[in-house]
């Protein structure tokens, strides 16, 4: 265990389990924060990109560790896909786009609501061609 910030370390030198729980979009479910769950995602979206696994695990880690300096018992989804949002925008912008694909609207702004089918509308209006709203 560290004598500055308390925690323990597992002997590969990596945070042991945290007890943080993540909020799902629309406040509909939580889970236990996931470290591979996370380091997963990012894998997924840097396939074949020239990011190397070490390098992802490294970004996993300062995110989960900024989770627990944070020092609460929840966070939600979207303020973990801001924060591997940031760091793959500074690491390669293909994997950064491939993330956002899932995580931010029309308008680059991140999604906090689940993404439904009819969300509030019947038929959601499409975007006109030259800005005008669906017709």
């Amino acid at each position: 265990m560290c004598g500055e910030c308390k925690r323990r370390f597992t002997t590969y030198e990596r945070l042991g389990p945290i007890d943080i729980k993540v909020v799902k979009r629309g406040d509909r479910a939580s889970e236990p924060f996931d470290h591979g769950k996370l380091l997963a995602s990012m894998t997924r979206v840097a396939a074949g990109r020239p990011l190397d696994a070490d390098t992802l695990a490294r970004v996993a880690r300062h995110i989960e560790a900024e989770l627990l300096d944070r020092g609460q018992s929840s966070v939600p989804s979207w303020d973990i896909a801001d924060r591997v949002l940031a760091r793959l925008e500074d690491l390669d912008a293909v994997a950064y786009n491939r993330y956002a694909a899932d995580y931010l609207d029309e308008n680059g702004r991140l999604r906090t609501a689940p993404r439904t089918a009819d969300s509030g509308h019947p038929n959601p209006p499409q975007l006109g061609l030259f800005g005008d709203e669906g017709d």
